[in-house]
């Protein structure tokens, strides 16, 4: 660890004189919000008093050692600190379809195969998927022929220097942060086709993300999309050029309801279906769809880092979900949430040597979102009367894929009505862009139509998107979901 000593004004913050350092640029991930707890230093000398976000992050014999964030400290007189950067864990990427879409995508082109005539016009081609997540990004190379994968190229976000959540983002992009936020993207996805290369040369590059990743991409404002009533600068189908490559980013809902999750239904085709599905993808959001080919009700909830892993400590949602459940197993925790003595006061400690330290506050986080996702749930199910009608539940992203559905199940994040319905079908916001590439060989064939077009396009008008704060029994709902038990 290293140690500085500091001549700073009295009352200016830590992290400001940290700024000139080479670590200052990305030892945050919330915009100096003090939401991460990424930034820690132990003050040997000069400690300012604590702030609340230092006693979240903080046992109290940590504070008394010094321990602050460098986000909020603001020392009064010069002093001397040890910086303590917590180290970012890497995050799975998941890179796969899983049971689900894979196999939809293989059975079709298996069915369908390639129009009369086309073979030899998509013979050698080959096109670029991207998954543009909030906090890993996945690029994957396919021919389009076969479908088969020619290189899979993926990393995470290099906008999470800037922020972890697309709060902090958009703030960060409204302080004059915006062009450095899309270069940092641009490149790294121009890195990427750099080195599929290697393995062949798309014609087309198909982007999926939500809809503030797409703003950030493409330059657009935001400055309405984090506020209300949230108004997105633009959700249609948007073209563009990476690397000279002609690049599309798929059309979205609306603010919260963005491209990853047309895409996801495009892939798994609930708008082709006559019977009734929920489609749930939970990470730094947590959003969900229900529907058929005559409607889809979608609508999305803020999650934070609870499905996607604290930055701070180094657990994985699913881990997060699994220990909540030993936790109260173990008499740990009620259900309430509740951490008991000594516990509540000095964390939970956990991992191989001791080394993840559990806080009230990390409970708390995954309470709140798995309860706001619960209500979710049994709001869109209620208003299409879709309890009883249900033919299949599809978890997607790598929350969804590793999740233990016994144990979600038990804690309260997934109704038990629904528990023999689960499916895992993996990185779905990927998949449809592999079946939009996919299906490009038979939009080229005079007379035929652009079925891919026609498809999101139909995906879009059928989908209506409901904001959960407006609906009058969401408030009961979420605080009936609060409970760690069966719902």
């Amino acid at each position: 660890m290293r140690r500085i000593f500091f001549q700073t004004e009295k009352g200016a913050l830590l992290d400001q004189a940290l700024a000139g350092l080479e670590q200052g640029s990305s030892y945050g991930l919330c915009g100096g919000r003090g939401a991460c707890g990424k930034c820690r230093v132990r003050f040997l000398s000069g400690a300012p008093l604590p702030s609340s976000a230092d006693r979240r992050f903080f046992t109290p014999g940590e504070l008394r050692e010094g321990y602050r964030l460098a986000c909020t400290a603001r020392p009064a007189s010069d002093c001397e600190v040890e910086l303590c950067f917590a180290g970012e864990p890497t995050a799975k990427i998941l890179t796969v379809s899983g049971n689900g879409t894979d196999c939809l995508l293989t059975d079709e082109m298996n069915r369908k195969g390639s129009p009369a005539g086309c073979e030899q016009q998509a013979a050698g081609g080959q096109f670029c998927a991207v998954d543009l997540g909030t906090t890993t990004v996945v690029m994957q190379l396919r021919d389009r022929r076969t479908g088969n994968i020619l290189y899979t190229y993926a990393f995470q976000n290099p906008q999470r220097a800037y922020g972890i959540d697309v709060l902090a983002r958009i703030s960060a992009a409204q302080s004059g942060r915006a062009e450095q936020m899309q270069r940092a993207v641009l490149e790294e996805l121009e890195k990427g086709l750099g080195h599929m290369s290697e393995a062949g040369s798309p014609d087309e590059v198909i982007v999926a993300g939500n809809t503030t990743m797409e703003h950030l991409l493409l330059g657009y404002p935001v400055d309405t999309l984090g506020k209300a009533p949230f108004q997105p600068f633009h959700t249609g189908r948007s073209e563009f050029t990476i690397r000279g490559c002609p690049a599309v980013f798929l059309p979205g809902i609306s603010a919260f309801v963005g491209a990853d999750i047309v895409s996801g239904l495009y892939a798994l085709g609930m708008a082709e279906r006559e019977e009734l599905t929920l489609f749930i993808d939970l990470g730094t959001n947590g959003e969900m769809a229900v529907g058929n080919r005559t409607g889809i009700l979608c609508t999305a909830t803020a999650a934070g880092s609870a499905f996607e892993g604290s930055v701070c400590f180094g657990v994985l949602g699913t881990d997060m979900t699994a220990l909540a459940f030993d936790l109260l197993k173990e008499g740990i925790m009620d259900e309430t949430g509740l951490l008991e003595e000594p516990w509540f006061t000095e964390g939970y400690r956990t991992g191989s040597g001791g080394e993840i330290l559990i806080r009230q506050q990390d409970i708390r986080n995954l309470q709140m979102a798995k309860a706001a996702v619960c209500a979710g749930v049994s709001i869109l199910l209620d208003r299409v009367d879709g309890w009883h009608r249900l033919s299949a539940v599809y978890l997607a992203g790598g929350f969804g894929y590793d999740l233990d559905v016994a144990k979600a199940v038990d804690i309260g994040l997934v109704p038990e009505r629904l528990q023999n319905l689960c499916t895992p079908v993996g990185n779905t916001s990927l998949a449809g862009g592999v079946r939009w590439g996919w299906e490009r060989q038979r939009d080229v064939m005079p007379g035929q139509p652009a079925r891919r077009d026609e498809a999101l396009s139909q995906i879009v008008n059928l989908c209506t998107s409901l904001n959960l704060a407006e609906q009058p029994e969401f408030e009961a709902r979420y605080i009936g979901a609060m409970a760690f038990k069966r719902m």
